[in-house]
């Protein structure tokens, strides 16, 4: 990819997200956290809303975020891959993830713990070892779903010799210990390894997720051992592991996983290289066909917002959970009414934002 392609295309993720951030109606699990958390992403949008009162303003610390990802990510993926076209390659990937755009349009803790780890390989690349840690401390704060990310440095420093980091992970872990800190498991064994294999489709689209399964196990079999493999190998690992029994919280592990983009291109591009140009065919009509998917999601996300603020409904039933409780809010300030009896508690929560209060 060029430069200047690169930079349009930069141009048109930060449109995308903003625009996103503004149009899309407050979400039940926004409204559920701002209402009754009073966590790092509570806090974040309450401040936000102080300055730009709205959807918009509950967002705008996390568009930043997805924004700094962005550029963070090709930074990293130019230091794995050595080569900056490569680099712009996989970021464009990276940020036409489903999951990466609703992620950088809606509150949620994800983007953060995207954001604080791309600082943490960066600083780990270059031996910053005061940033390292202070990448570490982060994730450390702000999720307790991040021993999965210690336990993977526990694993990559005993395989690779690396003491710091191994002192980094036990240090974190033992801290999450006694904070009684950790990814709840129990549950029984009744079929969420299905639903969690389905997620994961929808956070890379199916193509994709594939070749995850199919890269990661490579690189584990054949290949040298990384830090991005070993963290994107022990969260798919665990969650895979969890989910034989429980439902997993898909924000504890996508964002470790989703770094994968960087082994799984250099994986593609060194299958497509090594082989002269006409045996080449199989591998671009591969690729295309993964891309097809990434533009069918993208043209989804892009649609929805615009085909229901012309038919003034929910496009599709697995959006009715945001859009309903607008209508309906609309609804009940033109009748002006301010009070509104709900069984459904986010439901209470989404009309409450917008000024509907349940009934006492």
């Amino acid at each position: 990819m060029q430069t200047r392609y690169f930079a349009l295309f930069f141009v048109f993720y930060i449109a995308l997200v903003s625009s996103l951030a503004y149009l899309v109606p407050i979400a039940p699990h926004e409204a559920k956290i701002f209402f009754t958390s009073n966590d790092i992403v509570s806090q974040l949008m309450h401040i936000g809303n102080s300055y730009f009162y709205g959807t918009f303003g509950i967002r705008i610390f996390f568009i930043f975020a997805s924004i700094l990802s962005i550029g963070l990510f090709y930074i990293v993926a130019k230091d794995y891959l050595k080569n900056s076209h490569d680099a712009m390659n996989a970021t464009t990937i990276f940020a036409f993830l489903p999951a990466i755009i609703i992620a950088g349009a809606v509150a949620n803790i994800s983007i953060l713990i995207l954001l604080f780890l791309l600082l943490y390989l960066i600083a780990h690349n270059r031996k910053w070892y005061p940033f390292e840690l202070l990448s570490a401390t982060a994730l450390w704060y702000i999720s307790d779903g991040s021993i999965i990310f210690f336990v993977a440095l526990i694993f990559y420093s005993i395989m690779v010799r690396e003491w710091r980091t191994l002192v980094i992970g036990i240090l974190f872990i033992s801290i999450l210990y006694f904070q009684h800190r950790w990814i709840e498991v129990g549950g029984k064994p009744i079929g969420h390894l299905v639903e969690t294999f389905g997620l994961y489709g929808t956070v890379f689209t199916p193509f994709l997720f594939l070749f995850f399964i199919f890269t990661i196990h490579s690189i584990w079999l054949r290949e040298p051992k990384n830090i991005i493999g070993y963290i994107s190998f022990t969260a798919f690992l665990i969650s895979m592991l969890l989910s034989i029994r429980q439902r997993i919280i898909i924000v504890d592990f996508a964002p470790y996983m989703l770094i994968a983009i960087m082994p799984m291109l250099a994986r593609y591009l060194t299958s497509l290289r090594v082989r002269l140009p006409q045996f080449q065919s199989r591998y671009k009509k591969g690729f295309w066909l993964s891309i097809s998917f990434l533009f069918i999601g993208l043209f989804i996300i892009i649609s929805t917002p615009i085909t229901f603020y012309i038919t003034n409904k929910s496009p599709y039933s697995f959006t009715n959970k945001i859009y309903k409780p607008y209508l309906l809010a609309k609804k009940l300030k033109k009748e002006k009414k301010q009070y509104y009896a709900t069984k459904e508690s986010k439901e209470r929560y989404q009309l409450q934002f917008y000024n509907i209060n349940p009934c006492k």
